[in-house]
Parts: structure tokens; sequence; C-alpha cells
């Protein structure tokens, strides 16, 4: 038996709709020692959710896997019924069903095995159960199967912070509590960048502390996986931003995925509205998709899956049509060291486009960047953040990245920048207008400006803001 993903239940109520659908009725206890729905005569819970389905036709595209069972945790008298839905929202059919008595939560019931769709028509697997007795219970459980992994995996989470003390406190907490995780192979690398950390807190076996310069993101990211390379032992990486809130079982599942993968991949996952914590902002996204062959055009993200309502179950069905994607956010990224070998390190920018210019040399190398539904993290939307120092780094290293892999031409350039800073100047905006400049001056430097400047110097006298 090998345990590919765990069914979660909510730690708080405001997000309970991304697991579980219960009546009203139903009692779910949120504490993490003893989470559990409790259940009445007749009620029924479903995991036809975004955290808690199966996307079978991701798994049988980019893995080896045929069939799963489940593994549920379960007190009293239940009827459980195993459903698939498909890409038409109105097409579902029954895999199983059947009734158990008397069930225990230290004797696990198993249901299955379910074989696996193999071909385009695979869908989104979840299970309802009814209960059947005065009184039943359910607790949080797993999906396995009997196959043998084709690989081991080990993975490094490099986590680049700077003065984000408690979201840190918080991230690994959640890492660190989850039981499914506590038997796999991986380290976490702090990667400090404001070195605001106490080293006293980071004694865990799997867990090191890396005081760092102020590098920014890209740099930030970058020492992690340094860090984790000179160990020699990870097959994989996960890059994940500092201020996000997590959902522990995101990471356990990259092992199901790697351990069975058919070919190599990259994973992009989502990022959840942490304001609307119902809402999937974006999973994945394009670059110039309007621009491309078209002369120039930088500046255009185009994020896919856009503000998805995921308590809409119909809408979970949305996300089994792949999209082709040329990036994914370093809010939460994963790929392997194989990777890492054939396209190298991402550039030096400080902050903004590294996770795009990162991307675009995936695609060029031929591999896929999978937007691999549930893995996601809660944080804020682009939309929610509006700093206008941020412009200059986004300006000068989306010129940056555009000039690597489209080749611009100058006044084409130029002209793209002048339009910009005019219609700043109209609107009084000036400071935007500095921004745009300053960086059009930087990025006509070249790459060894980049190269020669110290980022936390260059920084702090620029454009540090406390």
């Amino acid at each position: 038996m090998h345990i590919v993903a765990g069914i979660k239940l909510p730690k708080s109520a405001d997000a309970s709709d991304l697991y579980i659908q219960c009546n009203e009725a139903a009692s779910i206890n949120y504490q993490e020692d003893n989470r559990q729905v409790l259940l009445r005569q007749g009620e029924t819970l479903s995991t036809n959710s975004y955290f808690n389905s199966f996307y079978e036709n991701f798994y049988t595209k980019y893995t080896t896997l045929n069939n799963i069972y489940y593994l549920l945790q379960l007190e009293g008298d239940f009827q459980v019924t195993v459903r698939r839905e498909f890409n038409e929202n109105t097409k579902k059919e029954i895999v199983s069903q059947a009734k158990f008595e008397n069930c225990q939560f230290s004797e696990p019931v198993k249901i299955g095995p379910i074989n696996l769709l193999q071909n385009e028509s695979a869908g989104r697997i979840y299970f309802e159960i009814t209960c059947l007795s005065d009184r039943g219970a359910f607790k949080e459980s797993a999906i396995a199967t009997d196959q043998t992994p084709t690989r081991e995996v080990s993975l490094a989470i490099a986590i680049c912070t700077f003065k984000k003390e408690e979201y840190i406190k918080n991230t690994l907490a959640t890492i660190f509590q989850d039981k499914f995780l506590e038997t796999r192979n991986f380290k976490v690398f702090v990667v400090d960048n404001g070195r605001t950390l106490d080293a006293s807190d980071f004694t865990k076996p799997k867990l090191k502390l890396v005081p760092n310069i102020n590098a920014g993101g890209s740099g930030g990211f970058t020492r992690g996986l340094v860090e984790a390379l000179e160990e020699n032992v990870y097959s994989h990486f996960l890059l994940m931003d500092d201020d996000i809130e997590l959902e522990s079982e995101c990471i356990h599942r990259l092992f199901g995925l790697y351990e069975y993968a058919k070919v190599d991949f990259a994973v992009a996952g989502g990022l959840l509205n942490l304001q609307k914590k119902h809402m999937l902002y974006e999973a994945g996204a394009l670059y110039n998709a309007h621009a491309k062959n078209r002369g120039f055009g930088p500046g255009a993200l185009t994020p896919l899956y856009n503000n998805i309502d995921l308590r809409d179950t119909n809408s979970l069905n949305r996300l089994l049509k792949e999209e082709n994607l040329d990036y994914g956010g370093f809010w939460f990224f994963s790929f392997s060291k194989e990777l890492v070998e054939q396209i190298k390190l991402p550039l030096p920018f400080f902050i903004k486009i590294d996770d795009v210019e990162f991307g675009l040399r995936i695609k060029e190398s031929g591999k896929n960047i999978v937007p691999f539904p549930p893995l996601a993290v809660w944080h804020l939307p682009a939309s929610a953040k509006n700093i206008n120092w941020e412009n200059y780094y986004y300006v000068r290293n989306d010129l940056a990245a555009y000039a690597i892999h489209y080749s611009p031409e100058y006044m084409d350039a130029v002209k793209h920048i002048t339009k910009i800073v005019i219609e700043s100047l109209a609107k009084f905006d000036y400071e935007r207008a500095q921004m745009y400049i300053e960086a059009f001056e930087d990025y006509t430097k070249g790459p060894e400006f980049i190269k020669k400047v110290d980022p936390e110097t260059f920084h702090s006298l620029h454009y540090q803001v406390e």
C-alpha cells in the first residue's frame, strides 16, 4: 500500500466549502488534534470539492497510476458512493456503492479498487458518505494504491522571506504538523533576506535557516536552490512565497505525482484569493499571449483559470481542461533537479518577472508546466497591491525577459516606454513616470548592470520603504 494523497478537513469555517459539502446540521470539529465531522442519520458528506476531488485526467496523463482506492476513517453505519464527473457539467456516473456497518476509526474502510480511465474521457472522482446509524463520524482519510512507485522522491522546499516572521512561523507549523508528511523525505530551507529570524527556532533536522543579503525574491530563491543542490540528495524542488497561507496537503500530493511520473514536468500551483478564500485568482498564466510574433509587446500577463468561484461544484469541472501555460508564480512552483541542471537557475532580477522568465525557459526546454488542481496557496492577488516603486523592477525585468526570448527592436522599446511615460505625466503621476524612465535607462545598460550591482545596496539607496 502506498498513500497517493490525503483527504483533509477544513481548518476553519471560512474555507470549509473547498474541502467538503454537507448540510448545516453537520457538526465540524476544527481542532488540529481531533478534526472530524459528526453526522446524524440520513445526513450526507461529500468530497465534491476543490481540495478533496481526485483529478483523474491529470493523474492518468502525467503518471503511471491505473488504480486507486479510498481508506476512510468512519465511525458508525454508512453508505458510501464513489462518483465520477467529466468536462461536461451534466455528465456524471456512479463508480461504486456499498454499505458498511459498525465502522471504527481504528479500522479504515477500504473502497475500491477504482480503475482509472486511461483516455481523454477521464474526469474527476469524489465520494459521498450517508450516515445510516443514529450518529456517525468521519475523520481525515487517504487515497492509496498498491502500485509500486517508479522512483523515490526527496523534496527541497525553498522559502524566501523578508521580515514576515509570523507568516513563516505559521507556514512551518502547518508543514511540520501534517501527519501525511511525517514519513516523507523533505527539508525546508528558509532564506532570510531580512536577517530577522532567530536561529534557535530552526533546530529541526528537516529545517535549515539561511541568513542572506536582501537579494530580493529571485536572489533568495536562488540561494535556497544552491543550498539544496550542495546537499546533493534532492530529486525535486518547491519554491514558496513567505506571505502565503498553506494547505500542507498540497506539498504531500507533489510526492504522489513525482513518484509515479511518466515524464518530467513542472507544477504551477494556483493562487487562491486570501481576501475571498473561495475564489481561485489564477492557476498559471500566459506571457504576451496577444503579442507573440507581432512585434513588441512586453507587460501583458494573462492569468488563466481566472476568478473561479470554487464553491460552485460545476466550476470544478472547468479545471479538468488543461491550459498550455507559459509560467507559474513562485508562490508555489515545483520542478525537478534534472530541469535545473538543464536550464540553470533563476535570473538575478531581485523581484518581478523572475518566475515568468524561468517559466519561459522551461517551455523552451520542451517540458510542460502543469496547473495541477488542487495544488494552491492563499495569497493576496497582484491587484491588491499598488506599490509604485515596484514598477521599476517590473518594467526593467520585463524588458530584459522580452529581449531574451523575443529579440525586440530598440526603437519599439523606446516607443513603448515613451507612451507610458506620457500617459503617467498626463495623470500627474510623476513618480510612476520616473520609475519607468529609470527602469529603461538601466535596461539599456545590458546584463552587466545587473551582474555588477549589489542588490541590497542598490535597493536600499533607491527604492527601500519600511
